[in-house]
């Protein structure tokens, strides 16, 4: 029984918050001590619960008393704690069961008094502590990749006993260990190497985003050259390669940044060029210590190739309670320690993203390149459309060409942040495909001219897109 080297970040970031915990304990344990001789400090009496909890949680562990002895000792030495003589079997199971039990199955001392402090100053260190030791009790108990029904209706009442009930804090806690793990991060499997040429040749067959197009030229153009100097011992400007994506959504943002990062392979500025993408959800925690490790976690499976935020801006969301700084400044250190083999792609709405980089003043020294990806025009999403249809053998008649402009013409004229762009023409050309399914299930002579045929009649009209389009927002 030991603790894996997996469990170090965590302990380090427990640590931390522990030792940040100790000035506000001491001080509000001084203010309201009624107790008989001189007020303890705060470093001792969480010491004391510590002790008393890793005690409790390594006791119910199935285990040989020397195994557990031994385990007791590495959380101490991990934690900074004092271990003194052989601790199990400690008294016997009575000692659990009475005095033990109850100091442990009631509210922490140390929280009581750091709700005194948050009471007096306005501040959150009473959450930050039941953060903290439940996690301390969680790590105990889950170490070894098990948990026992024992084990986990022991950490259960400990979960009662350090969170009030209906309590904000407890419902982050419940939310977290009730929920189906998340797939939050989309990982695209690294291609085979291909050449510049194909790469530029695959990026300017896409269907519109001329401006796009040509600053993606232009920064290949200005690494090659950067190339070129150091390949004649000439100094080479020193640069960020991080990017930032401003657009609506639908508008061949992750396209972009999967083709960018074949291109910065083929430019030997990455060693794998692939691509991984994920969002708030995959790098913010509901508490505390687990949003650094996330973000950690996420970006070493990124190193090689572009990690890719969508919807960067959702970071700054929340309140004083929330987590999202903590993401951007472990991102922010990551992307120094990483420099040389790293690219960040952020991206979202405009205006949004403005905010997003106003934020933190890091984030505005790392990105210094902008790429706006401008709305498709009508014409442009009825080349998409005609594109999906080539895809799948599908042909359009002159009548449904002019029926097809127009409903792009009519859905263009009033696109607001809900208009999905490419996504929109895909999702015209799904509800093209079923209205037609519809109208040739029952005919009585069906054939191949019919079934690749897509009718005007085939195209829905615009307002029953819009209808569409409400109706999902409404639901979310």
């Amino acid at each position: 029984m030991s603790l894996s080297p997996a469990n170090t970040p965590l302990i380090a970031v427990l640590v931390r918050t522990f030792e940040e915990l100790n000035a506000p304990l001491t001080v509000s344990i001084r203010s309201i001590w009624i107790g008989k001789g001189t007020a303890p400090d705060g470093k001792t009496v969480l010491q004391n619960q510590l002790i008393l909890t890793a005690q409790r949680f390594v006791n119910i562990r199935e285990s040989s008393d020397k195994e557990k002895q031994r385990y007791f000792e590495e959380i101490c030495k991990c934690f900074n704690l004092p271990c003194e003589g052989e601790m199990f079997p400690l008294r016997g199971q009575r000692f659990f069961d009475g005095d033990m039990l109850q100091r442990v199955n009631r509210t922490p001392a140390s929280v009581s008094y750091l709700e005194a402090y948050d009471s007096r100053y306005g501040t959150n260190f009473a959450d930050k502590a039941r953060h903290a030791l439940f996690q301390f009790a969680n790590l105990i108990i889950k170490s070894d990749g098990k948990v026992s029904p024992s084990e986990e209706a022991a950490l259960s009442k400990f979960k009662e006993t350090v969170y009030p009930p209906g309590s904000i804090a407890l419902k982050e806690i419940d939310e977290i260990t009730s929920k189906e793990p998340e797939e939050p991060v989309k990982e695209v499997e690294t291609e085979p190497l291909r050449s510049l040429e194909d790469l530029l040749a695959e990026l300017n067959s896409l269907i519109g985003l001329e401006l796009v197009k040509d600053e993606v030229k232009h920064l290949v153009n200005f690494l090659k050259v950067q190339q070129m100097r150091r390949a004649k011992g000439m100094s080479a400007l020193p640069v960020s390669r991080h990017l930032v994506f401003y657009g609506n959504p639908g508008t061949g943002k992750t396209t972009v940044a999967r083709l960018l990062a074949q291109i910065y392979r083929a430019l030997e500025i990455l060693s794998t060029g692939h691509l991984l993408e994920t969002d708030r959800a995959g790098l913010v925690a509901g508490y505390v210590g687990q949003t650094a490790l996330k973000v950690k976690e996420v970006v070493n499976k990124a190193l090689g190739g572009i990690l890719f935020i969508d919807e960067a801006y959702a970071l700054n969301s929340g309140d004083g309670k929330d987590f999202g700084q903590e993401a951007v400044e472990t991102l922010l250190k990551m992307m120094e320690d990483h420099r040389h083999d790293l690219v960040v792609v952020v991206a979202g709405y405009t205006g949004k993203m403005d905010e997003f980089l106003s934020s933190n003043p890091g984030l505005r020294s790392r990105f210094n390149k902008f790429i706006h990806f401008e709305d498709y025009t009508a014409e442009q999403l009825k080349e998409v459309f005609e594109s999906f249809c080539k895809k799948a053998d599908f042909k359009l008649t002159t009548a449904t060409e002019e029926k097809l402009a127009s409903v792009f013409n009519a859905l263009t004229a009033f696109r607001d942040e809900a208009f999905g762009n490419a996504r929109a023409a895909r999702n015209l050309f799904e509800a093209t495909i079923s209205k037609q399914a519809n109208r040739i299930v029952s005919l009585p002579d069906v054939n191949e001219e019919v079934l690749s045929t897509i009718e005007a009649m085939d195209i829905p009209e615009a307002e029953e897109m819009q209808t569409r389009t409400d109706q999902v927002f409404a639901k979310n």
